[in-house]
């Protein structure tokens, strides 16, 4: 049995965790205004497994999961830990088919990228 390709618009581009998540995780948790014991017990992870993470051990399972749900209630949480520079000019809501681009448009796409507000 041959498995179809899946559509382009859901591959991701960087499907791994950043080089720099050390750096992120420890912005988060100043953001966050907590001491790494009491995030560690906000995902119910072992303080030392976030030792681990800012070490340089890229984290998976159940604490991984927990703490994006924490990043989740926090606002921009989850951009602080993935974006760059944890900042974006502002919020684009994802839509299929990727950014609009003079092309695209050309060719009648009609899914894209909105900024809201602009």
């Amino acid at each position: 049995m041959m498995r179809s390709a899946p559509p382009p618009e859901l591959l991701l581009d960087e499907p791994f965790l950043p080089e720099d998540f050390p750096r992120r995780l420890r912005r988060f948790k100043e953001e966050l205004g907590v001491s790494w014991d009491v995030l560690a017990a906000c995902i119910g992870a072992d303080p030392r497994q976030l030792q681990r993470w800012r070490e340089g051990t890229k984290p998976c399972g159940d604490s991984l999961y927990a703490l994006f749900l924490l990043a989740d209630r926090r606002p921009a949480g989850v951009r602080l830990l993935l974006d760059g520079d944890g900042e974006r000019a502002a919020p684009s809501i994802w839509l299929p088919g990727g950014p609009l681009t003079a092309e695209r448009d050309r060719a009648g796409h009609r899914s894209r990228t909105v900024t809201p507000g602009r």
